[in-house]
């Protein structure tokens, strides 16, 4: 396929994942990171990025559970967020062919531990944390988009950490 297309499919997944981080509403926030996660499943197959492919559609069904989390009894369980980080540790295992792939693993655990938060503020400082993995793989994978979504997601949550986090706070009232 173009690299165009492929690059093209991930740029538009960028748009997504970067919207989601202006959101201040958990839902959605994650309504927007779930359609960009899909999105990137596409872009990373169509590489033959596999395991880039593979964490995003773990990550992808993660969202979902944790979408469903405030509405759902089954998604309120605890054992969710150990169970999508020992699949993110599995799939690396089975499917890491070099030192390489053990960088999105680590980002995911990391993201994991960022979305099964409540707090959009949390998720926010939490998220920076996976950029730099994310941005390495992408790199030596030859995803353009993807190494732009990394820039871009991490100006996009200090962004809304700066928005929501900072300026957003209300301040203390003088006593008079």
């Amino acid at each position: 396929m173009d690299q165009v297309v492929i690059q093209g499919i991930g740029f538009v997944a960028l748009l997504f994942v970067i919207f989601s981080f202006q959101k201040n509403k958990r839902l959605a926030l994650l309504s927007f990171m779930l359609i960009g996660l899909l999105l990137f499943v596409v872009h990373y197959s169509l590489l033959g990025a596999w395991i880039g492919a593979l964490m995003n559609l773990i990550e992808a069904g993660m969202v979902f559970v944790a979408f469903k989390k405030e509405t759902r009894l089954w998604a309120q369980q605890k054992f969710w967020p150990y169970l999508f980080i020992s699949l993110f540790i599995i799939a690396g295992a089975v499917t890491s062919k070099s030192w390489v792939d053990s960088f999105p693993v680590l980002a995911q655990i990391f993201g994991t531990i960022a979305v099964w938060q409540t707090n959009p503020r949390a998720i926010r400082f939490i998220m920076l944390a996976p950029r730099p993995l994310w941005f390495i793989y992408n790199l030596i994978v030859g995803s353009y988009a993807g190494m732009a979504t990394e820039i871009f997601i991490f100006l996009s949550v200090v962004t809304g950490i700066v928005r929501f986090d900072i300026l957003g706070k209300p301040k203390k009232q003088a006593k008079e």
